[in-house]
């Protein structure tokens, strides 16, 4: 059951002059975990200005079922700076927790020494840095400040456990999607995927400054997990 809260989470104030600046303004938002049609948990994005720098963290705990009775849950947390509208990753931080099981992984950037160094469990390793470099927690706002600025190239480098990958999306329609909060027009994101199975489709608010309403993955047997703002 942890495996469908990490992979739901793999998917997304204050006054200053710094959060006005900004392409996104800060912002909570909680939403319902389904796997097949059926809640089982809950989930909240926020996004604020931190005394050590801009933070988006994610959260995301079983409340239903076996991940309920285990206290299945996951946080993370970025810290990072925008560049030119970009954010980017400063420090990541991953802690998951199932019964009496836990994990963590952690991504330190340094953009003045060029470097990166990805930890977990069993250690750390050097990656190769290149500017605008986000973690995983932190594509989901990479996509709301991309698609904000109207910007046709939805790709991203992302250090990710032990190693760089590149993630990318593209523009695939537009739905009203239903939530408890009421009904919302939505920009259609899909993953693109070199391989075939896995499905990630993601619908952004530009009414809630680009805010995901909903993630929905689906794996090759047929299982569907599903975020849904509430």
């Amino acid at each position: 059951m942890i495996r469908v809260l990490a992979s739901l989470v793999l998917m997304f104030a204050t006054g200053s002059a710094a959060a006005q600046d900004a392409p996104i303004r800060p912002f909570h938002s909680d939403y319902s975990l389904i796997r097949n049609g059926k809640t089982i948990g809950r989930a909240s994005i926020a996004l604020i200005m931190g005394k050590d720098g801009w933070q988006f963290t994610t959260r995301s705990e079983g409340t239903e079922g076996l991940a309920g009775f285990a206290g299945a849950s996951i946080d993370e947390n970025s810290t990072f700076q925008w560049q030119d509208g970009y954010p980017e990753t400063m420090h990541y931080r991953y802690f998951q927790k199932v019964a009496w099981k836990k994990k963590n992984r952690s991504i330190d950037i340094d953009r003045a020494a060029k470097s990166i160094s990805a930890g977990d469990d069993d250690g750390s390793v050097a990656l190769d840095y290149a500017p605008a470099t986000v973690d995983r927690n932190l594509v989901v706002l990479a996509l709301a400040a991309d698609l904000k600025a109207k910007r046709d190239t939805l790709e991203y480098r992302v250090a990710d456990k032990r190693e760089i990958n590149t993630q990318r999306y593209r523009i695939a329609g537009n739905n009203t999607i239903a939530t408890a909060r009421g009904r919302f027009h939505c920009i259609r994101l899909e993953r693109i995927r070199e391989n075939a199975g896995r499905t990630t489709t993601i619908w952004i608010a530009p009414a809630l400054d680009y805010t995901p309403v909903s993630i929905i993955q689906k794996e090759p047997d047929g299982e569907t997990l599903e975020m849904l703002l509430r």
